[in-house]
Order: C-alpha cells, then structure tokens, then sequence
C-alpha cells in the first residue's frame, strides 16, 4: 500500500499506543546553530554509561570549546541511553538530539514500540528541556532496513507524541540518513514527513582523496539541498578516521583527521549550518577498525587534532 502524507499520518494515528496528535502540516524549520559531537552509549570496556559518565564525557566537549554543547545519540533504550543522559543533560546544560531505532513493524511494536517508550520514559522524567531534536532511524533507507511508507508513519507518531502530547512544538523530528537516500526519489514521502533534513556524508566513504575531500562533502551538501528543497538542513555525521584500512584513496590518519577538520569542519561552522561530528570519542569495544578509530579524541578524552577555526 503507497501512503500519501495525509493517509501516513492516518495509520500512525491508527497504530500508535500513546497520544499522537500529530501537526497536520510539516512545520518551518526552527534548529538554531550548534556544533556537537555523535556520542555512543558504551565505554571502552563495552560496558554501559553510568550517568556520571555521560556529565563526565559532556563537560569534556564543554572544555574543547563552550559552544560545544550538543550531542546526538543513536538508540533511546539501548544501555538505558537516555535514561542515564537526559539527567547528564539536564545537570550540565547540555542538549541531547535523539535517535531512535526504527524497524519494519506497526507502530508500537518491536524495537520501535521499546524506542518509543524509552523516550517517552525520559521526557516523563526529566520534561523536554533537554530535547534538541529527533532523528527516527539513522540510514535507514539506505541499509532498506524498512520502507519510506513505514518510516514516514513513524515520524508522524513521534511528531505526535512529542510535539503535540507532551506540548513541544520547537523539537523537530525526522530521519538521518546518507546524501544518496536524499536525492533518490522513492523516498520523498519521507522528506515530505521531517520537520528537517538530517543528512551523513562521509568523503572517506566515498574513497575520496584527503584534498579532494572538502569538494567531495560540499557535493553532497548541494545535491540534498537541490534534493529537499527548502527544508532545513542538519548534518547528522561527518569525520574521518585516525586507524584501520585505506578505503580506495581514502587515507585514516591523524594528519587527513585534521585536514579534514579544519576544511569541512571549520566550514560548517563558519556557515553556521548545524552539525554533528561523528565521533566525540574512538569506541575501541566496536569490532570495525575503521569504526573505532572515528572519534576526534581517543578513548580516554585526549583529543587528537587542533580543533580552533
């Protein structure tokens, strides 16, 4: 069954099992500018982060630079996530961007049902103060992980929730996801769905030379935009790694971590485009040696790179 907008928003209403009145017009895109870091919920052990480790981690970011207040999270419920953060948030001043694992079930079902609920959980416990935005999946489209039809029913049930039942109309919610899910056209139900465009993209993933880099995101960034039209634009993920393989001329260094940085990162934010780095810390418990090796500190809080602009 193909769903319109509209008959999208009438099955999340359907389906969903909490109060989900959703907007019933996408709204104007209102993120205000930050800089921040994509954070997992795991120490370098593997174990789960306590809440003093997460006030810990933030006041780290704090110290690199005081603009750094902002963090993106990829899962609600797992390690507790947000059960532990949201009161690091709310104690440190930090904002967290939250992302929710979607799936292929109804509403309210499966690992959504569990996300949903996590989340819903913490704004009960802690308001939404906290709440920078929401991401429901995060390359979704591009692992097919569910379809656009699905994924857009989800986002309407989070809009509803959060938006209209729990009365926070500024949290934006949408889906992160590559630049080439963005441009394709089967999946514009879901760009019609988001509040704004929370978009990855990763030169290194695209096997691009170190100096070709910076041309290589800019691309990206312009065909979303011609893509999206005038919805908001929010980078999710960026970087470049510090270990692991060579990826065709992609090169993982701490040198091309700073190339990198200081052309793409600094870009973003002398334009002022909301951004997340992907990642605030190496997570050496990961089993890639790339995905390890992402973070622009290591593991123990030492960052890598010069990180003035």
């Amino acid at each position: 069954m193909k769903f319109s907008v509209a008959s999208a928003f009438a099955a999340a209403m359907m389906a969903a099992d909490a109060v989900t009145a959703a907007p019933l017009e996408p709204r104007a895109p209102n993120v205000a500018y930050f800089s921040g870091f994509n954070l997992g919920a795991n120490k370098a052990n593997g174990d789960c982060k306590s809440t003093q480790d997460w006030i810990d981690e933030f006041n780290t970011i704090r110290s690199w630079n005081p603009e750094f207040t902002t963090v993106k999270l990829f899962s609600t419920s797992d390690c507790s996530a947000l059960a532990n953060a949201a009161p690091a948030a709310t104690q440190t001043g930090f904002k967290i961007w939250v992302g929710l694992w979607p799936g292929p079930e109804a509403a309210g079902q499966g690992k959504f049902g569990q996300e949903k609920g996590a989340l819903e959980a913490a704004i009960e416990a802690d308001g939404t103060g906290w709440l920078a935005g929401i991401n429901v999946g995060s390359e979704s489209l591009y692992r097919n992980e569910t379809s656009p039809d699905t994924l857009a029913v989800q986002i309407w049930d989070v809009k509803g929730m959060v938006q209209s039942h729990f009365n926070a109309p500024d949290v934006v919610v949408g889906t992160a996801d590559t630049w080439t899910s963005w441009v394709n056209a089967s999946n514009a139900i879901v760009i019609q769905a988001s509040d704004v465009i929370i978009m990855n993209a990763f030169p290194y993933w695209q096997g691009a030379q170190i100096d070709a880099a910076r041309g290589v995101f800019q691309e990206a960034v312009a065909n979303t935009k011609a893509a999206v039209g005038e919805k908001q634009l929010v980078i999710g993920e960026t970087g470049w790694p510090t270990g692991g393989p060579d990826f065709g001329d992609a090169h993982p260094s701490v040198e091309n971590l700073q190339k990198f940085y200081k052309s793409t990162g600094c870009d973003l934010r002398g334009s002022k485009i909301p951004h997340f780095w992907f990642s605030g810390f190496d997570e050496p418990n990961k089993t890639s040696d790339i995905e390890k090796n992402f973070g622009i500190a290591t593991s123990d809080r030492n960052i890598k790179i010069d990180i003035t602009c």
